[in-house]
């Protein structure tokens, strides 16, 4: 099993079985109140998950307070008919996922035109 398959099936075991702590950003919570997207929504999107909805990562968080503990991967998957930008970490030693980031996702190759 590839790295990002196994990162896939870490966030899916953790979110089914604690749910998942979305991390209360102003960014976060602004997205979702404008879409009418709630945490169900969200975990939904989350279960949802393929390998290739992943862009970047897995890898271990850039925060080195974190990086020992905590991995991280971006992904962008639709939900209704708009791509997100998602960025989950998990933590295997206390099975836990965290959603540190959900907006749409903008292709920074098209805002350098």
């Amino acid at each position: 099993m590839d790295q990002r398959a196994l990162f896939l099936r870490q966030v899916k075991l953790f979110v089914e079985k604690h749910g998942f702590i979305l991390v209360p950003r102003e960014q976060n919570i602004s997205f979702m109140a404008e879409h009418g997207m709630t945490v169900d929504d969200l975990r939904r999107v989350i279960l949802s998950l393929e390998p290739r909805d992943m862009f970047d990562g897995p890898e271990p968080d850039r925060d080195p307070q974190r990086a020992e503990k905590w991995t991280v991967a971006e992904f962008s998957p639709e939900y209704e008919e708009e791509t997100l930008y998602l960025k989950l970490s998990v933590r295997t030693d206390v099975e836990r996922c965290k959603c540190l980031s959900v907006k749409l996702y903008v292709d920074r190759r098209e805002t350098r035109e």
